[in-house]
């Protein structure tokens, strides 16, 4: 049999190495205290990697979210003002125009005139409504109110008459204005626009495109439609400098294409401004003047322009139902995403204070230990 000498030095050391593990214990139990698991990522380099990863998915839903409730809420007033122009439309079309097509007395179509004249004010307000200091309609965006009625009480968009507005063969909306045909270094700033159904210089017809030659007219292409996107989340995408228009949300607004521009091939107007102009134009005229045919033609060409206008609103309200289910799924998202955080992250109290009370018991039974087996000179610096 052999025996063993314990020394007191490896006593010492025993008891010196089972304090300081039990008391590094404690010391970490009472940091977990706080709410926080761990202080290092070298305490748990797994749980930590899944937590930033946790971490940047929060934030990025956080944005997805703040640029969903914006997009809304742009929708939302674009959504009220166009249906306010639609109510105009309606009543103005319903109770006055109709009544006054059957009408033959001048002094009653002047007083149903002067109740339209009203409308023209409000639907250049609206349609010149902001939200969040720009535009709500104005493609282009640069400052200024886009629409305006011109010195002959003709609606424009940005100085240029949109009854004189077309769309050329590429989709684009365009206009045409009388140029110098000497002049090489023409601007889109000089000469006068001209009448999509009117003539060039030369007396040619240029409904159906620019035909006199030399060309006397030219076409520019109406500043509108610059994309806004934003990104709610679908992964956006670039294409050189273009955006994938599936992989983020349109918030642009064509207030052309809404309120309409052009004419007819009749004549009529087809935004609902000049329409309300025209009919007020007609019912101001002499009993012998009066056409009411003409006035036929405005009301149904009105007609086909507040159901435009009103499937414009509806695809408003589509896209607004689309950014609510998207934001439904961000906000269960966040939720799992926190609960997910708070496992990686945040430290089980309840467990935590038993094992604190286990720890530090532990370390009061250490400490009565190290008095039975270590000097006094020892213990009382250890205490």
């Amino acid at each position: 049999m052999i025996s063993v000498r314990v020394t007191q030095n490896q006593m010492t050391r025993t008891f010196l190495r089972h304090m300081n593990t039990n008391l590094e214990r404690l010391s970490k139990s009472e940091e977990r205290m706080t709410g926080q698991k761990y202080r290092k990522s070298a305490e748990n380099i797994s749980d930590t990697a899944r937590a930033y990863r946790v971490r940047q998915e929060l934030f990025d839903n956080e944005t997805y979210t703040t640029n969903i409730r914006d997009a809304d809420a742009k929708l939302s007033s674009a959504e009220a003002n166009l249906n306010s122009i639609n109510s105009i439309m309606v009543t103005a079309r319903e109770q006055i125009i109709l009544r006054g097509m059957n009408d033959t007395n001048k002094l009653q179509r002047i007083n149903l005139a002067q109740e339209l004249t009203g409308n023209l004010d409000e639907i250049i307000q609206f349609a010149n409504s902001e939200f969040s200091g720009r535009y709500l309609f104005d493609g282009s965006e640069n400052g200024v109110p886009p629409f305006a009625a011109g010195e002959d009480g003709m609606l424009t968009y940005h100085g240029i008459p949109v009854d004189y507005l077309y769309t050329n063969d590429k989709g684009q909306i365009c206009y045409l204005k009388e140029i110098d045909p000497n002049n090489q270094n023409d601007s889109s700033k000089d000469g006068k626009v001209v009448d999509y159904y009117g003539k060039d210089a030369n007396d040619v017809d240029i409904k159906d495109g620019l035909t006199a030659n030399p060309p006397t007219v030219r076409e520019y292409v109406i500043p509108e439609d610059i994309p806004q996107y934003v990104d709610i989340g679908s992964g956006i995408t670039m294409d050189g400098n273009r955006v994938v228009d599936r992989t983020a949300f349109n918030l642009t607004f064509s207030g052309l294409k809404m309120l309409g521009f052009g004419k007819t091939e009749d004549g009529i107007p087809k935004n609902v401004y000049s329409q309300l102009k025209d009919a007020i134009d007609e019912l101001n005229k002499e009993n012998g003047e009066f056409d009411r045919s003409h006035m036929e033609d405005i009301s149904n060409t009105m007609k086909v322009s507040t159901e435009d206008l009103r499937l414009n609103i509806i695809d408003i309200g589509t896209k607004t139902q689309f950014l609510e289910k998207t934001l439904e799924g961000l906000e269960n998202d966040n939720e799992n995403l926190t609960k997910l955080q708070q496992k990686l992250e945040v430290a089980d109290m309840a467990k935590e204070s038993i094992n604190w009370k286990m720890y530090n018991s532990i370390m009061m039974a250490t400490y009565q230990f190290g008095s039975k087996v270590v000097p006094t000179s020892l213990m009382d610096f250890l205490q």
